[in-house]
């Protein structure tokens, strides 16, 4: 009896913590810096979650960087994380200079 509380109290918190991130991230406005190239028209044909996160991979690039990919783009591709699936590369000041259609797809 006591595990089964342990684990519905160890549920009952994650749900909580789950909620209150998925909050933040849905009442963020997403945009681009002007310093970025502008979303190709592949990106912009997409669903807005697929717009969102390009924005966010250009905006936290170190954070998507540390997210492995494993649609096996590594071997074919040259990926070596998430971030190579949705920019082909930066320019100064880490401006994304090219955008890559791997997150598209």
């Amino acid at each position: 009896m006591k595990r089964i509380t342990t684990l519905l109290f160890f549920c009952f918190t994650i749900a909580l913590i789950v909620a209150g991130c998925g909050s933040k991230l849905d009442n963020e406005k997403w945009a681009l810096d002007k310093k970025h190239n502008p979303l190709p028209d592949y990106v912009m044909g997409s669903p807005e979650k697929v717009q969102q996160t390009y924005m966010m991979a250009a905006k936290y690039p170190e954070v998507v960087a540390q997210v492995p990919c494993y649609c096996g783009c590594g071997v074919s591709d040259g990926h070596k994380s998430n971030l190579d699936c949705f920019i082909g590369q930066f320019g100064n000041d880490k401006a994304v200079t090219e955008w890559d259609s791997m997150g598209v797809a």
